[in-house]
């Protein structure tokens, strides 16, 4: 039966919950912002607008870590309360025992783990996979800054494209063009076109191309990794650039929600080796982990915000913010340790949850004991 004080404690813990979620989501996601705006606002001069988009499509990609953080802050700090007010005490002493006092938070971890499952296996995988379109679109609306000097452009389908300077007339100084091979990225480059000077003939993203006029060029064609043929060519005009993206994070672990992955490994591509089969297992298998941390800092979270408000000190809230801290610093080392076998990194995974619960279990006994 829900009482008044589960009523209370609820009201308690998700108000608090609520406000430190909000802290530090926007905290999160001001320095993602604060990390791309140079490079959004500035160099693709993108409308104010799209911040707007970008949060948006950010915001769940951010709860994933600060729902479960947020919700430890609220239960330390109101459980913490209650007991340096002696709000627990007075519920022992009308024989309420521990355990019933922390049964209406426990649930709530309980339901916040059940929705993070639900943001970290659907929700933000769509989300990330959003942004990474988002930011390509940004280039198709005006394909002419994907020619930004002193970077190397890669987005472009077979093209990588660097340029030295842009000139105040909007030509460019130095341009080196790559053509590489579509279906092996990583391989040496199929040919190298070099031009002093280039000025644009025609920008326009609905033909999916730039027209360029090139001045001082000069090309070469390679094959077995040797210069075949070679020379300076003077001027071209026109040379087309096609903007198509090249595709990119179509099969990538984050980008792909649950059930996808789980169709892509009951019928994988024949592309696709053992070790990237095993990271889509992996992937799932760390969902589940990472969702059940509400749930697990609240086991933990309750005791040690009491024995810290006993013992007038602060080493309860900062050995839970320990323990948080460690969780996903665990699941880090999980994902670099993919290579060690399934069975580290699998252990590794559920570590942090096994250690929540153990010491959460210990805590609460002994608080329960305690006078």
């Amino acid at each position: 039966m829900f009482t008044k004080s589960d009523r209370y404690i609820t009201r308690q813990v998700l108000s608090v919950a609520l406000f430190a979620i909000l802290i530090l989501t926007l905290v999160l996601i001001l320095g993602n912002i604060f990390k791309e705006i140079n490079d959004l606002l500035v160099q693709r001069k993108v409308e104010i607008s799209f911040f707007g988009v970008f949060i948006a499509k950010l915001l769940p990609v951010s709860l994933v870590f600060t729902l479960p953080w947020g919700f430890l802050v609220a239960v330390l700090l109101v459980f913490g309360r209650l007991s340096a007010d002696q709000e627990i005490t007075s519920l022992r002493t009308a024989g309420v025992s521990l355990y019933r006092i922390a049964a209406p938070v426990l649930f709530l971890g309980f339901a916040l783990s059940c929705f993070c499952f639900w943001i970290n296996s659907s929700v933000s995988p769509r989300s990330k996979k959003e942004l990474k379109l988002l930011l390509y679109d940004s280039f198709k609306h005006d394909p002419w800054r994907l020619l930004d000097p002193g970077v190397v452009q890669s987005r472009l389908k077979g093209q990588q494209i660097y340029i030295e300077s842009k000139n105040t007339d909007q030509s460019l100084q130095g341009f080196h063009a790559y053509q590489i091979d579509t279906d092996n990225p990583n391989s040496p480059p199929l040919g190298y076109l070099y031009a002093q000077k280039v000025t644009p003939l025609r920008v326009d993203s609905t033909t999916d191309r730039i027209d360029l006029r090139l001045m001082g060029a000069y090309a070469e064609n390679y094959e077995n990794n040797r210069n075949v043929h070679g020379g300076f060519i003077g001027e071209i005009q026109p040379w087309i650039l096609p903007i198509e993206m090249r595709k990119r994070g179509v099969l990538r672990t984050s980008t792909l929600d649950n059930q996808q992955i789980k169709e892509l490994l009951a019928n994988p591509p024949p592309e696709l080796t053992s070790a990237r089969l095993k990271a889509f297992s992996f992937e799932v298998m760390k969902r589940y982990s990472l969702s059940l941390s509400p749930l697990a800092f609240a086991i933990v979270g309750i005791p040690l915000a009491l024995s810290a408000r006993r013992k007038k000190a602060s080493s309860g809230a900062g050995f839970s913010l320990l323990i948080a801290f460690s969780y996903f610093l665990f699941l880090t080392i999980a994902d670099e340790a993919k290579d060690l076998g399934p069975h580290v990194s699998t252990f590794l995974l559920w570590l942090p949850n096994l250690i929540c619960l153990l010491i959460g279990l210990i805590l609460f006994r002994r608080a329960a004991k305690s006078a």
